[in-house]
């Protein structure tokens, strides 16, 4: 029996049904079962609440993800069907190599009851398919081969008896068996990077020119390459950043109403970097059937562009004169995720865009302009753009990405097609070496391989660090000039786009109509700007302060925004975080690396969750570390947030 919760939720004029399944299988059961104790809610009404009486309970958070939403995307839908026109031969093994990880409920049950594959038709039909990786799925995965090739490209292992595995020892596990037939039991491997390796290290098969299979590809390694980075000796697993723990106990369910609080508590937050399809799900969501309210995307939004813009790279620019008329702008983009800079799917690309303009306004020099209405990059090369150590020409662009060849060597953007990578200079993570486990799969292809400044300093791999040299000639060095350098971040690449509207589907002919009204403005991941001539921002040859650290807020009082500029002595770990009077943390404007000279940070009134703070008093706390002595330097700057 299929028994379905309706919540209508009118918000900003948009209509929404939130239907959380409660159908069960062999193997399964719907979210909808699980929210039951697991939201807030009677008996325990203190339950899943954190200090402010806010819902944090999993399926609120869960719910409006990519995760919850792998079968719901458009995107792979279209995919799946082009995929299958392309070679109608292996529609077998390209709806079931596909739906193991976008609808594992149904194709893991289908498989334990003997069939010997799982249709995406078959999934489109079944509500349990149709929730994407639910509850179930992640808590039911056996220790069985984890991290080993075994268990890579969504083999996992899932029993049939009922065993809900869980981070915490000791569960009280009487409710669960009641209410549902599981049985919760601790298992140390549910918060490790191996059990997000089961779908997140994907190779596909690679079919030649004869349509026979020859091999497979790497389609995505992330874990392979967190295990070439610092993170793993670290302790800092996927769950770091993407299920981030709360600082404080939590009472994981409402029943039994005497359950103590367990710690930690990991948030469901489920965050990667698909800005573009969350909107579309967001915009679309009742022609997509989506479970989730536009509230709830706008919250998955705001952690998805937090954790794009503060937690992902860093980047940094200094300039100096070549001679009286050239301009050289070092550019470096550090990546501070543990693993490759943009990792995953092919389509996803990050890029530099450079501009310098006189005093009255004119550019001068631009590289890596885009298109409002395609989202396409100006000035790109025919093929692919190729990786640069020195860019002299607009027409130049620095683009970070994986492109797909294949078997003749040529771009591609078929995935059965791909039989390798013919450019790969996304950045990778901090500690990668050619020399570490898994490069022979993970490795950079292309100009970048020997460029002496990607992932090098010196003799020495692993900075995780890509600099980047802009000459631009033809300027005087007596006058002054303003420097912009951006860093944006994309999630589907036109070109990757335009090749999936060649097939004609009807999951591809609704992607095209969702695509063509959408916006393909890429996510601006960092910023800053430089001023040359007598103001001498960042540049070397300016007088540093005498003090370590120079902090200025203006204007101060504001409304909405304030201007934080720091002067900083010498090169060092810079970190600007607002505190309200309280202590409490309420955003982190920037950390990472800065070179000596003089930063300007903005901040908008908003929280780490993007939401509106309230108006009144905040400190502004500015930590400057020596990384030659580990000596620490700190100014706190009091502003006042007045309407």
């Amino acid at each position: 029996m299929v028994l379905w919760m309706f919540i209508l939720i009118i918000n900003s004029g948009m209509l929404y049904a939130q239907n959380l399944t409660y159908q069960t299988s062999t193997l399964f059961s719907g979210s909808g079962n699980c929210a039951i104790c697991h939201a807030p809610g009677s008996p325990n009404t203190q339950a899943l609440l954190d200090p402010q009486g806010r819902d944090i309970s999993p399926v609120t958070m869960w719910r409006s993800t990519m995760m919850a939403n792998a079968a719901t995307d458009p995107f792979w839908q279209a995919k799946v069907t082009a995929e299958v026109t392309v070679h109608p031969q292996f529609q077998q093994v390209i709806e079931d190599k596909c739906t193991t990880c976008h609808m594992p409920q149904g194709r893991t049950e289908a498989i334990y009851l003997g069939q010997q594959y799982y249709s995406f038709q078959t999934g489109l039909t079944d509500p349990l398919s149709m929730e994407g990786v639910s509850c179930t799925v992640c808590h039911q995965i056996k220790d069985v081969n984890l991290g080993t090739g075994a268990s890579f490209s969504g083999h996992f292992t899932i029993g049939n008896d009922h065993v809900i595995y869980g981070p915490y020892q000791n569960p009280n596990g009487n409710a669960m068996v009641n209410m549902t037939g599981y049985t919760p039991v601790y298992g140390a491997h549910l918060p490790t990077s191996e059990h997000c390796a089961t779908c997140h290290t994907l190779f596909t098969p690679t079919v030649d020119n004869n349509g026979q299979i020859v091999g497979e590809m790497p389609e995505q390694t992330a874990y392979l390459e967190w295990q070439n980075s610092i993170y793993e000796g670290q302790g800092v697993e996927c769950q770091s950043c993407h299920m981030p723990a709360v600082d404080f106990p939590v009472v994981i369910s409402n029943r039994p109403p005497f359950l103590s609080a367990r710690s930690p508590f990991y948030k469901h937050y489920f965050a990667g970097g698909n800005i573009f399809m969350l909107n579309m799900l967001r915009d679309n969501g009742t022609q997509l059937g989506v479970f989730a309210s536009q509230a709830h995307f706008d919250s998955t939004l705001a952690r998805t562009y937090r954790l794009l813009q503060q937690e992902t790279a860093d980047l940094t620019a200094q300039y100096s004169w070549q001679g009286n008329d050239t301009l050289l702008v070092k550019v470096a983009v550090h990546n501070k995720t543990g693993h490759k800079l943009p990792t995953g799917y092919p389509s996803r690309r990050l890029w530099i865009y450079i501009n310098v303009s006189d005093s009255g306004g004119q550019s001068l020099f631009t590289s890596g302009s885009w298109d409002a209405q395609t989202g396409e990059i100006a000035h790109l090369d025919s093929t692919y753009e190729p990786h640069y150590d020195v860019i002299t020409s607009p027409e130049q662009v620095q683009i970070y990405q994986s492109v797909m060849k294949d078997v003749d060597g040529q771009v591609n953007y078929t995935l059965l097609r791909g039989a390798g990578y013919i450019k790969d200079n996304r950045i990778p993570p901090e500690g990668f070496t050619s020399t570490g486990p898994h490069y022979d799969t993970t490795r950079v292809i292309g100009a970048a391989e020997i460029d002496p400044n990607f992932n090098r300093s010196g003799s020495t791999e692993g900075t995780g660090t890509d600099t980047v040299t802009y000459k631009i000639g033809g300027l005087n060095s007596a006058t002054d000039y303003t420097i912009q350098v951006k860093l944006y971040y994309q999630t589907l690449e036109p070109r990757f786009a335009e090749d999936l509207f060649q097939y004609s589907t009807p999951q591809v002919q609704t992607f095209q109509t969702l695509y063509q009204n959408a916006d393909k403005s890429p996510v601006l991941i960092a910023s800053r700007e430089l001023q040359t001539g007598t103001t001498g921002l960042a540049n070397p040859q300016v007088k540093l302060p005498d003090s370590p650290l120079l902090v200025n807020a203006y204007p101060n009082p504001f409304n909405p925004t304030v201007t934080i500029t720091v002067e900083n002595r010498f090169a060092g770990n810079l970190s600007v975080i607002v505190y309200d009077l309280l202590g409490r943390r309420v955003a982190t404007l920037t950390s990472g690396y800065y070179p000596a000279g003089k930063h300007r940070l903005v901040w908008n009134a908003a929280d780490e969750q993007l939401r509106n703070v309230a108006t009144g008093e905040y400190l502004v706390r500015i930590t400057l570390r020596n990384p030659n002595t580990g000596q620490y330097h700190t100014v706190t700057r009091k502003i006042v947030y007045m309407r």
